[in-house]
């Protein structure tokens, strides 16, 4: 039997799926191209022996930058902007991602919306903007993890920008 990976690498499997889509050749959510060929050759000069860890960090700081604005910052999480233990979780993790199977994901935008929809274990249509999907003490649940991915899913299949977040403790539903 095969286990199901931690809420940590799903969640940095995520990341790096909708920061790869959400790039300016793919759905240009965000103005950078940290994931694609061109990115990775100019990190690997830069950062030759971290190069894959530059790219997810490179890219999750873009994609922080336009899901604060759309979201806001207070009082709410989302996948680029978890809360603190989350975020360590997930760089605890980066360096050991086997890298090649993470590249083998972001080959091409067919390649990752598959392996999204794989996450994908809700199928919800996705409104357009802003959505509360859960709250704080619940985002590393295996069902947060697919409504997130389902979210997502929905909006670059469907062309538009979708922005699930979780609620703080004290602004959310239950």
């Amino acid at each position: 039997m095969k286990s199901s990976p931690s809420p940590a690498l799903s969640l940095l499997k995520l990341r790096l799926l909708v920061g790869f889509l959400g790039e300016k050749r793919q759905a240009n959510w965000w103005d950078c191209g940290f994931l694609d060929a061109t990115g990775r050759r100019f990190l690997e000069t830069t950062f030759p022996r971290t190069f894959f860890c530059a790219e997810i960090r490179s890219n999750t700081e873009a994609a922080r930058v336009l899901h604060d604005a759309r979201i806001g910052r207070v009082g709410v999480f989302h996948l680029f902007r978890l809360p603190v233990d989350h975020e360590d979780a997930l760089e605890a993790h980066i360096a050991d991602w086997p890298s090649k199977d993470a590249l083998s994901w972001i080959s091409s935008r067919d390649t990752a919306l598959e392996e999204l929809q794989r996450m994908d274990e809700s199928h919800v249509s996705a409104p357009q903007g802003p959505v509360q999907v859960g709250v704080e003490k619940k985002i590393l649940a295996p069902s947060s993890i697919s409504d997130l991915a389902a979210h997502y899913h929905s909006a670059f299949a469907g062309n538009f920008q979708c922005f699930p977040y979780f609620a703080g403790e004290s602004h959310g539903r239950k």
